[in-house]
């Protein structure tokens, strides 16, 4: 496909992305009224860079000095191929899907380049796209499962920061009936001890009983061990304790409640197939078969079985392949050396069975656990990636969605918008596929709580983002349910609602092994040999992208903006007392239900009012119906509803109900005309002021091989 780059009165905005003009010299060399291939066949190199104020030096340098990565969109791939070799530059990837090509120049190329017409060329920096990442200030975690045994309990604690972690209070409570505490010890070393102790099941540890061994140096673990006077621990479940550690670095850790069956070695429910309603489907033979989902992420355990064949043990993984390396790959050759991309595909569709109590159940573990897979390794072993890779994964997918038959596709990561949503070349790409009919479905991010952290390409307003909760660890009560704390949120920066819906992203149960970074990183999360404990949107995005693959099995003539109106009709919106318990800024329209989603007939609700074909072509672009009131509050133009502020009262219970009609009040037609006159015409400035232009300042060199490291793009604690 050909994009088209039009430079409209209507993107002359604050936030769109200027490039560097040509300066008045290189006008009166006639280049201002040339297009890009007569540049290309008729400038000689030694004129143009003279005629460009630029030093007359070789241009073709060594690939060592050739320390600049970006992609240059503007023209028919033939014709910026021409003119890279005729600077002498190095083509790295042909992207098409974006009219554009990947290369790799020194910085008098890239000086050439920017002194170029914008009209002609438009240039990216190849900037990192990370596994979406959910940071968490504390980063000590705590272990999803405490030990049982006689009359003691133990959890293990681990500290992930390069920096030591010092306790200031540990809480404990237990069942009466156990008695009293006898000792506490930390890592060994005894921080607490009675013989006659009166603690009616509640101790708590002061910093001055703590400051001589509760404390954790960086990168270490440690085991709080709890003793009771009297047996009978192992009678409990882990859900009857509670123990709370605060350290001084400003955070603090909780046991979680755990599942009531979570302590049977054989359990291996993955629970978040239950609270959607995708095991009734899986009943009535509703399993995602024919269906296939391209998973964009790290790789995958392809030699895993519930992930390599069906229900049926037959093959379903139709292609693999490697775009950080662009090549095909051996479906059994696949790897995943981070875990993130077998942990979204697990969600999405593992074919084992559940099996809760030792017994066998009729339902699986993945979502969707008969559907085809496209596995796509786009992202490194530290879960780090780079534009111009997303993007050859992107086009991976364009150039063979129709052979393999890819209906779904699964984008779990995400970068920080840098331009307007359709300056974004990511968010090209993703836009280019939904106008294809892919599927497209992406987590909005981890993080939030703040306004406006929907990052790229979860802010393209087509596609489906998902934001994520928790159910508490009851799995029976939705009344309980939660939006997970770093789960981002809208409005986007050009007014839409974000996320669209909201899916179960708290402390998910999928596929990795001990092998692989994150897990050797916490194997305090690993659940047997093969099942590893993570939360996220991302985690979020791999449910609703399962939810699709259902869908499409039981229709198969729906169209992309089919399933988006579907889904998000077949919402339940969170509340408390008949009002929103959180905005539509952070549940979008509400919690994914499987089977609503399935049996809806609804069309015509999603993405009304937008052409995105105009949209690519740059011919028109669109914003959103949110707004700012005078006190610094988001609303939605023609719709009110009660906004809270910080909007996470944990505290508070409220209901996922259908009696909220969201679709009804408002059918999500928040598209309007993008033009030069809405500058937010309630006259505010985004509070974090994004100044597009700075964030595409020529520093230095950049070179992505040196590895950015994201230790933290993952949420194991919620």
């Amino acid at each position: 496909m050909k994009l088209k780059f039009k430079k409209k009165g209507a993107m002359l905005v604050a936030g769109v992305m200027s490039l560097t003009a040509l300066p008045a010299l290189a006008s009166s060399n006639g280049l201002l009224g040339l297009n890009l291939t007569q540049v290309v066949t008729n400038a000689d190199v030694s004129e143009l860079t003279t005629s460009l104020g630029l030093p007359d030096v070789p241009v073709v340098d060594s690939i060592l000095k050739m320390n600049n990565e970006i992609l240059i969109q503007g023209g028919e791939i033939k014709v910026l191929r021409e003119l890279i070799e005729k600077i002498g530059g190095l083509v790295t990837h042909e992207l098409p899907l974006v009219g554009g090509i990947g290369v790799r120049v020194s910085d008098l190329q890239l000086a050439i380049l920017q002194k170029l017409p914008s009209s002609l060329i438009k240039i990216t920096k190849n900037d990192a796209v990370f596994t979406s990442s959910a940071l968490d200030h504390c980063s000590v975690y705590g272990s999803h499962v405490v030990d049982l045994t006689a009359n003691k309990i133990s959890w293990n604690l681990y500290n992930a920061k390069d920096m030591k972690a010092n306790a200031e209070e540990m809480t404990f409570t237990w069942p009466e009936r156990l008695g009293q505490v006898r000792s506490v010890k930390f890592n060994g070393r005894l921080v607490y001890w009675s013989l006659f102790g009166r603690q009616n099941g509640e101790l708590t540890l002061d910093a001055n009983a703590l400051k001589r061994y509760a404390n954790l140096d960086a990168y270490e673990s440690a085991t709080v061990e709890v003793s009771f006077t009297r047996y009978g621990a192992d009678n409990y479940t882990q859900g009857d304790f509670s123990m709370d550690v605060e350290f001084a670095q400003g955070c603090d850790r909780s046991l979680v409640k755990g599942y009531d069956t979570q302590a049977n070695s054989e359990d291996s429910n993955s629970y978040y197939v239950n609270n959607i309603g995708a095991d009734e489907l899986h009943d009535n033979g509703i399993t995602g078969k024919d269906v296939t989902v391209a998973v964009i992420d790290s790789g995958l355990w392809a030699a895993h079985s519930a992930l390599r064949q069906n229900t049926q043990n037959r093959s379903r993984i139709t292609a693999a392949y490697d775009a950080l390396e662009d090549t095909e790959v051996k479906v059994r050759n696949m790897t995943d050396e981070n875990s993130h991309g077998t942990h979204i595909t697990g969600i999405i569709a593992n074919s084992d069975r559940a099996v809760v109590d030792g017994q066998m159940r009729s339902y699986y573990q993945g979502v969707a656990p008969d559907a085809n897979l496209v596995v796509v390794k786009a992202f490194y072993e530290d879960g780090h990636s780079t534009y111009l890779d997303a993007l050859r994964a992107l086009q991976y997918i364009a150039d063979n969605h129709k052979a393999l038959n890819i209906r779904v596709v699964n984008l779990s990561f995400g970068a920080p918008p840098r331009s307007n949503y359709w300056d974004d070349p990511i968010n090209q790409a993703v836009m280019a596929l939904w106008e294809q009919d892919v599927v497209v479905v992406t987590s909005a991010g981890n993080t939030g709580p703040s306004a406006m952290t929907i990052g790229v390409p979860a802010n393209v307003p087509y596609v489906i983002s998902v934001g994520a909760i928790s159910d508490n660890y009851t799995q029976d009560n939705p009344n309980d349910d939660t939006l997970l704390s770093f789960s981002s949120q809208g409005p986007t920066h050009e007014a839409f609602i974000k996320p669209d819906m909201v899916a179960p992203g708290g402390h998910m149960f999928s596929l990795a092994n001990e092998d692989m970074y994150v897990p050797s990183k916490f194997p305090q999360y690993m659940v047997g040999k093969d099942r590893f404990i993570m939360s996220g949107t991302s985690q979020a995005s791999g449910v609703v992208s399962g939810v699709v693959a259902l869908m499409l099995q039981n229709d198969p003539s729906l169209s992309a903006n089919d399933v988006k109106c579907r889904l998000m009709s077949s919402t339940t919106m969170a509340q408390v007392n008949g009002k929103l318990a959180y905005s539509p800024f952070q549940q979008g329209s509400g919690s994914v239900n499987a089977v609503k989603a399935v049996e809806s007939s609804e069309s015509g609700c999603a993405n009304n009012g937008m052409d995105i074909a105009a949209d690519l072509s740059g011919e028109q672009h669109y914003m959103g119906a949110a707004r700012k009131d005078e006190n610094g509050n988001y609303y939605i133009k023609g719709f009110e509803f009660e906004v809270w502020e910080e909007a996470f009262m944990w505290e508070e219970a409220f209901m996922w109900e259908e009696a909220f009609m969201w679709e009804e009040a408002f059918m999500w037609e928040e598209a309007f005309m993008w033009e030069e006159a809405f500058m937010w015409e309630e006259a505010f400035m985004w509070e974090e002021a994004f100044m597009w232009e700075e964030a595409f300042m020529w520093e230095e060199a950049f070179m992505w091989e040196e590895a950015h490291m994201n230790q933290e793009n993952f949420m194991l604690q919620e």
